[in-house]
């Protein structure tokens, strides 16, 4: 009997004095789950200051990344509730493709061609999955001010989440130079002058007359390129629940259509 009631008053020392050094921090619990158990310093227009118990080190902390703060008085304040599943079932969002050419960092613009052209073979095989317009995609990332180098700080989960989709597909198409075709033409003109003899012992017998023949050359140059895709599809969970890299067979300049059509009909998102 002793013995029980010795256990009992240390299960509850314990979660008295657990629930003490909880009730004297502030939780912040982010989008994705997790719990940050500390002081909250500073509250700013985008982020947060935060410390962890027991630490000196000062973090900023995205707002974009937080769902709630329960501070240790108990007041509690909301930023991102997560959208229940059922809103983010089926829908899916395509990012802007990372491009290189040549092994540099190729133009946005074209990284949004490649993420419009990939948006639009999934469109067309869609069955029951509803694929977000790029182009609201794109306004979601930017108001959550993400951009190319911002999308390495945050999870496939999370990104799920600013989105409101199930499923994110994201991708890196690399061009890189191998070689130069050069091609020739000759091109042959005949021209018929019917002028009568020039009236003139001098010079030439005929002035301008006969057939006129002139040739002209041409020449193309042609650059071929080595195209390789990396495809990936990640869930709300942040699970990659698809990956492949493929090299084009076709050496031009826009192989890489061919091969993003090639990769899509191996992912569980298209129908056929």
């Amino acid at each position: 009997m002793k013995l029980l009631i010795q256990i009992f008053l240390a299960f509850l020392f314990v979660t008295v004095f657990t629930d003490n050094i909880i009730a004297q921090n502030d939780i912040v619990l982010k989008i994705d789950g997790t719990e940050m158990i500390g002081k909250v310093i500073a509250i700013g227009e985008t982020s947060i200051n935060f410390i962890y118990k027991d630490e000196t080190i000062e973090y900023k902390v995205p707002k974009i990344k937080i769902a709630k703060i329960t501070f240790s008085s108990g007041r509690v304040e909301f930023y991102n509730e997560s959208s229940s599943l059922a809103d983010h079932h089926n829908k899916v969002a395509i990012l802007p493709f990372a491009f290189l050419k040549n092994k540099d960092n190729g133009s946005s613009a074209m990284s949004k061609k490649i993420q419009q052209e990939t948006y639009s073979i999934f469109n067309t095989h869609k069955g029951v999955l509803n694929f977000q317009d790029p182009m609201t995609t794109n306004r979601l990332l930017g108001k959550a001010g993400i951009g190319a180098e911002d999308e390495e700080n945050y999870s496939m989960g999370e990104l799920c989440d600013i989105l409101g989709v199930e499923f994110v597909v994201q991708g890196l198409v690399s061009l890189e130079e191998t070689s130069v075709s050069s091609y020739s033409a000759s091109n042959t003109n005949i021209q018929k002058n019917d002028k009568k003899p020039a009236k003139t012992f001098v010079g030439k017998l005929f002035d301008n007359s006969g057939t006129n023949i002139s040739t002209s050359r041409s020449s193309t140059s042609i650059k071929n390129y080595r195209t390789t895709i990396t495809m990936n599809v990640y869930n709300d969970k942040g699970e990659n629940i698809f990956s492949k890299d493929h090299e084009s067979f076709w050496q031009s300049d826009d192989a890489y259509k061919i091969t993003l059509k090639f990769l899509a009909k191996r992912t569980p998102l298209y129908t056929k």
